[in-house]
């Protein structure tokens, strides 16, 4: 079937209703085989426990498999990896700044093959949306930038945005006219870096890079690697800037690692004050080290997401650029183990599409909501995560985009 008509049925799909607790206590899903309407990208209609009607629309069968929202990366570096060419490890006790220098000039030339190399992966795993923090530095000035938007333009099956992200921190000021640059040629979100310990004045980095995103009109990611007093104290700060400048709802913190040590007391103010200024946290997750509080945060109503940050480069020879993947190892590390706490971690990859209410059901899909999803073979939420089960179909705004074998 060609899904690139503008209007087609999705026909004997698994739609997730709600999670119920059995006498026993045990949790099971129920998932209604359905059918949904797909008009121009969006849903149309979504028949829960019937069959798409004969009514001349061309029709998908989905043959039962669980219908899941597809996924949103949030930090993830395109333009500097080793993915997509010859096997490379990185070189342990090598300063990684250092050596990111030495090999910024050819990384960047390899940007049309390797981030869509990247782009593939992610695709196949079921992300249709990235945010690509983008080196802009004295090395490779905006070429990062012009040659990764070039990337990203060429292709139908993902959203994105582009954060022109000053990795090598502002210089003097001297990073600051690449910055606007690169915000002209089509970046929307300018970066920031550790303002205490890379900027070395936190007061005058938030001031230049609130300042950049005011004028220009942008959103702002800061990467806060900083932990401690330090690392909290730097939140604390883009908190009063937010404020200061009304830059309510367009500010993320990426990694934030403070508030992986803090005391439960430093979280909860945080959180409370992170919310009501709608400033998201993007992080990734590994099989060790710090974890997020997860829950605290999201309890709070921080949007807290998920993101691969490094595939394959100078700092690791990991980074499976699957989602699905890292939720398998985030609901570990929060032992989540039952059906239901297993379930309840798939918004941090999906978004709003992936949250379930308070009462343990599900409002996805509905009317008009975006159509991109991809098809899996489980029978819930929980198993394709514990399982990580293969994505065999993925469509972007109702058209498909991969059709695979199992991975």
């Amino acid at each position: 079937m060609n899904t690139k008509s503008q209007e087609w049925w999705l026909d004997r799909v698994a739609v997730e209703v709600a999670v119920v607790e059995r006498p026993d206590g045990v949790f099971e899903t129920r998932a209604d085989p359905s059918a949904v309407r797909i008009a121009d990208g969006v849903v149309a209609d979504v028949r829960r426990g019937e069959r798409a009607p004969d009514d001349g629309r061309r029709v998908f069968d989905a043959g039962g498999m669980l219908l899941m929202p597809a996924m949103r990366d949030t930090h993830i570096h395109l333009d500097k990896t080793f993915y997509g060419g010859p096997w490379r490890a990185p070189i342990p006790g090598r300063s990684w700044l250092a050596e990111e220098e030495r090999l910024l000039p050819e990384m960047s030339e390899q940007i049309p093959v390797r981030s869509n190399a990247i782009l593939d992966l992610l695709v196949s795993r079921g992300t249709t949306e990235v945010a690509a923090h983008c080196n802009v530095d004295h090395i490779v000035g905006t070429r990062n930038v012009e040659r990764l938007l070039d990337v990203l333009r060429s292709r139908a099956d993902v959203d994105w945005t582009v954060i022109a992200y000053p990795q090598h921190g502002l210089r003097d000021g001297t990073v600051v006219p690449m910055l606007e640059r690169a915000l002209g040629l089509g970046a929307t979100v300018v970066g920031g870096i550790d303002p205490a310990r890379i900027e070395g004045d936190v007061a005058k980095a938030l001031d230049v890079t609130f300042g950049l995103a005011v004028e220009h009109g942008a959103g702002i990611d800061f990467h806060l690697h900083d932990g401690g007093s330090l690392g909290l104290f730097e939140i604390d700060q883009i908190l009063r800037f937010v404020e200061a400048t009304g830059w309510q709802g367009k500010v993320m913190l990426s990694n934030a690692n403070a508030l992986s040590g803090a005391s439960a007391d430093a979280v909860r103010d945080l959180a409370a004050r992170l919310a009501a200024a709608r400033v998201a946290v993007g992080t990734t997750v590994g099989v060790n080290g710090a974890l997020l509080p997860f829950r605290a945060l999201d309890e709070a109503g921080v949007d807290v997401s998920l993101g691969s940050d490094s595939i394959m480069d100078i700092l690791t020879p990991f980074g499976p650029g699957d989602l699905l993947e890292q939720l398998w190892i985030l609901a570990q590390r929060l032992g989540a183990y039952d059906e239901w706490g297993i379930a309840q971690t798939l918004h941090y990859a999906a978004g709003e599409a992936g949250r379930w209410r308070a009462d343990r059901t599900r409002g996805w899909p509905a009317v008009g909501d975006q159509a991109s999803f991809f098809l899996t073979p489980a029978t819930c939420s929980a198993e394709a995560i514990a399982r990580r089960t293969p994505r065999r179909y993925v469509f972007h705004r109702g058209v498909r985009v991969y059709a695979g074998k199992d991975l």
